[in-house]
């Protein structure tokens, strides 16, 4: 939800009435969403689980630059004009979540670097990703072949 303030507090950021405000620089627009305290249970752990080890493949410059040029083109599409990914990151998740559901045998809780280059997963460039449906296809999709 964009923000709009009565009074000039443009650098306002923080947490305030169960709310969280930000500034989005991509975006250039102070932004405002509810906070919400996820319920402790099996699934959140295993959701926590997941990202610390996502974290933990430590993706390289090349890829990361990859995730940012196919993201311009990727909210430039249609389909994703009501409600663009925001950041690399978000994309990646997406990536790494779609292969899951395409692939069950591979688990994002303990996928490591190894697993991916000797499986040649679909998530080991985003050229690959596209190629195995994972993302959408994109103009000049081919550039980014650079490896995770």
């Amino acid at each position: 939800m964009k923000v709009r303030y009565k009074k000039a507090l443009c650098g306002y950021e923080g947490k305030s009435d169960a709310a969280v405000y930000y500034f989005h620089p991509g975006l250039k627009q102070n932004l405002m969403r509810e906070y919400v305290r996820p319920r402790d249970s099996s699934s959140t752990e295993r959701h926590k689980k997941i990202m610390a080890n996502l974290k933990q493949l430590c993706v390289s410059a090349g890829f990361k630059q990859n995730l940012k040029d196919y993201l311009i083109r990727y909210n430039q599409l249609k389909c994703n004009e009501e409600k663009p990914l925001l950041s690399w990151s978000n994309l990646f998740m997406k990536l790494m979540f779609a292969m899951q559901k395409a692939l069950p045998e591979v688990d994002l809780a303990v996928l490591t670097r190894e697993q991916i280059f000797a499986e040649n997963l679909p998530c080991r460039s985003v050229k690959a990703a596209i190629d195995a449906d994972l993302l959408p296809k994109v103009e000049y999709y081919e550039r980014y072949d650079a490896e995770i």
